[in-house]
């Protein structure tokens, strides 16, 4: 053990302290310093920043690099991230540095593409029989981030940067209710289909040729308050597989970090510099990775240690589904388990790469088994999510009337607790039916129920 992973694992140790068990040690010693040492300096949720920091790599490694997952399937770290939490929980701030160099590269190309453009446009304005014309390209400004847009500039916007492009959102919630105000919105069918890396295409009758971008690479990430997630549960979200898609994080430490003030301000700020300076100099490199056209560079296939670990995990997965009788019990969300697992292991391999910490031949068994360690953590949060969005589903009456039920109970008791709020026989026992079906509740036996929220 060299002296940063003694540091790292004696610094994580004392971060248990905190009341959460994210699993930071999977990540590779420099990522651990540099989130450990601003989680000191500025105060970050440990758990956001890392998960923030995965999703920007994502963004940087784009289309560059994919990972094949089973014969001719591959895929690119195309990643649909939520950060979940109480209002002043610090969402943003983590997710903002995270993103901070890749902003500033896209700020770089705007720059560049300014400058082109106002001598393309002064070659054009000293005449039309000017030889120089026939030779001048008009200037594509390439972007990366976006927040504030509409469905057919995204594809333009994609179209121009085939590497890829990530969405970058504070309040997701108010995006995703933009997307859903107009019926005839094409963005979550195009969210959807490019998350599969099928082909986008885009046909208008004024324009003869058709816009078609043959490897989508879409990120996307946003915050929002616990209590608003809700919202983004409708039916037609889960029918269409949106929620499958989406990885949720909600921190089991849900305490805001106090500021303190035996702060050194010149040596934190220093060190803030540094830690900006090392973490640019790890997009940087991801972001020099080569990607014509939107063809990856590097397609890695698994080391038959880490397909052999990949294999039995989603073996594990398939047994979960074939033990289910009843096809309106298996959970969707299951299926698309193992693209989330590949992509994610496809990041953390890169990521050790760009910290000069492993080599990028191949995904190896420590990226896997980090994949699934993340993947199950995060799938944790999902669960306390969905606890909160199906005990908001039940309304305030049958909330109290729910909360009133002990944790095991049987079919009278449920009948006198609602007699108490006000509910009929009936009433209670068609509850009880939906309750199960909705897994509220879970039946043990006959007439005996235990609650799931």
């Amino acid at each position: 053990m060299n002296r940063l992973e003694l540091t790292n694992s004696i610094r994580l140790e004392a971060e248990q302290l905190d009341g959460t068990d994210f699993p930071l040690e999977i990540f590779s010693q420099k990522m651990q310093r540099i989130i450990l040492d601003l989680i000191q300096i500025e105060k970050y949720n440990m758990e956001y920043l890392a998960v923030s920091m995965l999703s920007a790599a994502a963004s940087a490694i784009g289309n560059s690099c994919q990972i094949r997952i089973l014969g001719s399937w591959t895929s690119s770290p195309a990643l649909y991230i939520i950060l979940v939490g109480r209002p002043g929980q610090g969402k943003t701030p983590p997710l903002d540095y995270a993103y901070r160099p890749l902003q500033e590269h896209d700020y770089q190309l705007y720059r560049e593409f300014k400058n082109d453009y106002e001598t393309y446009m002064s070659t054009i304005g000293r005449g039309k029989n000017d030889c120089e014309v026939s030779h001048s390209e008009k200037p594509i400004l390439q972007q990366t981030i976006l927040s504030d847009f509409t469905a057919e500039s995204m594809m333009h916007i994609h179209n121009d940067n085939p590497r890829g492009i990530a969405i970058q959102v504070d309040e997701i919630m108010g995006f995703f209710k933009s997307v859903n105000r107009y019926n005839d919105s094409p963005l979550i069918t195009q969210l959807l289909t490019a998350y599969s890396g099928k082909p986008l295409k885009v046909t208008r009758c004024n324009n003869p040729i058709p816009l078609i971008i043959q490897h989508p690479c879409i990120n996307i990430i946003g915050t929002t308050q616990t209590k608003r997630v809700c919202d983004l549960f409708t039916k037609e979200n889960m029918t269409n597989g949106l929620i499958d898609r989406i990885l949720f994080l909600c921190p089991k430490n849900r305490k805001i970090s106090k500021k303190s003030e035996t702060l050194n301000e010149t040596s934190d700020s220093d060190k803030a510099n540094i830690l900006c300076h090392q973490w640019k100099g790890i997009i940087d490199k991801l972001l020099s990775l080569g990607c014509i056209k939107g063809e990856p560079s590097h397609i890695l296939s698994m080391s038959k240690e880490a397909q052999r670990c990949f294999i039995n995990w989603e073996n594990g997965l398939i047994d979960q589904v074939n033990a289910i009788d009843d096809d309106s019990l298996i959970d969707n969300r299951i299926m698309k388990a193992n693209a989330n697992v590949a992509r994610l292991a496809l990041v953390f391999q890169i990521l050790r790469w760009a910290c000069d910490e492993s080599h990028m031949n191949y995904v190896d068994e420590y990226s896997i088994q980090a994949a699934i360690r993340l993947y199950d953590y995060l799938e944790t949060s999902y669960l306390s999510i969905m606890s909160v969005v199906k005990r908001e589903s039940l309304g305030t009456l049958k909330r109290g009337y729910y909360d009133n039920l002990p944790q095991a109970f049987t079919t009278s008791e449920a009948i006198k607790a609602g007699t108490y709020a006000g509910l009929s026989e009936s009433t209670v026992k068609k509850d009880l039916t939906r309750w199960v079906e909705e897994g509220v509740i879970q039946r043990d036996a006959h007439g005996e129920y235990h609650k799931l929220i």
